[in-house]
């Protein structure tokens, strides 16, 4: 079974840094180079890798105005865990994300509510 840890900052600078509490492991993990959609709890999840399992790390919509900068901009996007210096770079995020952002818009399969909030926060959803 997956592991699920949320994104609790995200700070944009000459780069997006997502940072998370917690992570048995963190210096370990390996980029799993896709994401997810949680339509359920309004999040996009970026899978990371550990040895024995996948990691989940979830990206909720309090960061999507964050995540919108990053790719309007072509900022990196780099995932750490609070308190350490230990980063990862997200490699695949801009080339994941926009293709599900291009899913998204205008497909009812992921609920009203995704689609509104995606539209709310992603202005290159718009294009």
């Amino acid at each position: 079974m997956a592991i699920r840890h949320n994104v609790s900052q995200a700070v944009t600078g000459e780069q997006l840094t997502l940072s998370i509490e917690e992570g048995q492991g963190f210096s370990e993990w390996k980029d799993g180079s896709r994401m997810l959609v949680d339509s359920d709890q309004l999040s996009f999840i970026y899978v990371m890798e550990s040895e024995d399992d996948l990691v989940y790390i979830g990206l909720p919509e309090p960061v999507w105005g964050q995540l919108n900068e990053a790719l309007v901009n072509e900022l990196p996007v780099v995932l750490k865990k609070a308190e350490e210096d230990t980063f990862f770079e997200l490699s695949s995020l801009h080339a994941e994300l926009s293709y599900l952002l291009e899913n998204i818009k205008d497909n009812s399969n992921y609920g009203d509510d995704m689609l509104k909030a995606v539209d709310r926060s992603f202005t290159v959803n718009s294009k």
